[in-house]
């Protein structure tokens, strides 16, 4: 059985291991936080471009978990902040779109009366739709339970209910051991609060998930990949769309049709990012 608590360990000791390599004048703890939310970002990121996101949303984010090296929410700023002024070069494989728009910890409320809107670590709108992004970095390396308040079987009545995701739903309150890496839970509600949100757009949902260069290092990256897949096909031809990809995946489809600036970008992202276990 793999231990959840080596791996996790390993990778937390392998990201700050290369911001140390990256960053050499930087102070960082044994825990791998920074001093500031602004030692954290990469060359082409400025904090204008995200900072206003992110202190509007949940939390106080910037002060306490962005500072960590293993930062998901740090991860999506760093990848995605430096389209903000240029959101027409940004492409995701699977999507067809142009994009004008891009911000941070977007709120995307269910209708349901009672408790927090959640919030998606990246929105991207075009003409023609919505994209709203979950980013993981090592939180899927913590098992996971699927929870769900009664409200939302209760309160959902409108077509949301007849979609795959509303099924899974009521799967998982049966079986809430059903995915054990997978956040299920987590992802199911962003699904409603696109679809509830943006009900008259065209919506799709991306889990972008971070993945060692060697991932066949321990059996927990593949075990994670077959819990993606298995709730893809749970939720296929349902709205929002489902898609899933890992961050290295991404960098390389960037790497290969890109422009000067984002070649030397995605130099950045790998450069702190890609580690070997």
């Amino acid at each position: 059985m793999t231990s959840t608590c080596s791996i996790r360990s390993r990778v937390l000791q392998a990201l700050r291991q290369a911001f140390i390599r990256a960053e050499t004048e930087v102070a960082i703890d044994e825990h791998g936080y920074l001093q500031s939310y602004k030692d954290n970002l990469l060359p082409l990121v400025v904090p204008q471009d995200f900072e206003g996101d992110l202190r509007a949303g949940d939390g106080n984010e910037l002060e306490t978990k962005f500072r960590a090296v293993h930062s998901s929410s740090a991860l999506a700023v760093n990848c995605f902040s430096p389209f903000r002024r240029q959101p027409n070069n940004l492409r995701i494989p699977g999507v067809r779109n142009s994009f004008e728009e891009v911000c941070f910890e977007r709120k995307c409320p269910t209708g349901l009366r009672g408790g927090r809107a959640p919030n998606l670590d990246v929105l991207v709108a075009g003409p023609v739709g919505v994209l709203g992004i979950e980013s993981k970095l090592s939180e899927y390396l913590t098992p996971h339970r699927a929870k769900f308040s009664p409200a939302y079987e209760e309160q959902i009545r409108d077509h949301r209910r007849e979609e795959g995701y509303f099924d899974e739903m009521l799967r998982l309150l049966k079986e809430p051991d059903r995915y054990r890496w997978l956040d299920v839970a987590q992802l199911i509600k962003h699904a409603f609060g696109l679809a509830h949100t943006y009900g008259d757009q065209k919506v799709t949902l991306l889990y972008l998930y971070w993945e060692p260069s060697n991932p066949e290092s321990d059996s927990v990256f593949a075990e994670h990949r077959a819990e993606v897949s298995m709730f893809q096909a749970c939720v296929a031809k349902s709205t929002p769309d489902f898609l899933a990809m890992s961050y290295p995946d991404l960098w390389q489809a960037w790497h290969d049709t890109s422009t000067d600036w984002i070649s030397r970008h995605v130099a950045n992202l790998r450069d702190r990012y890609e580690v070997v276990l």
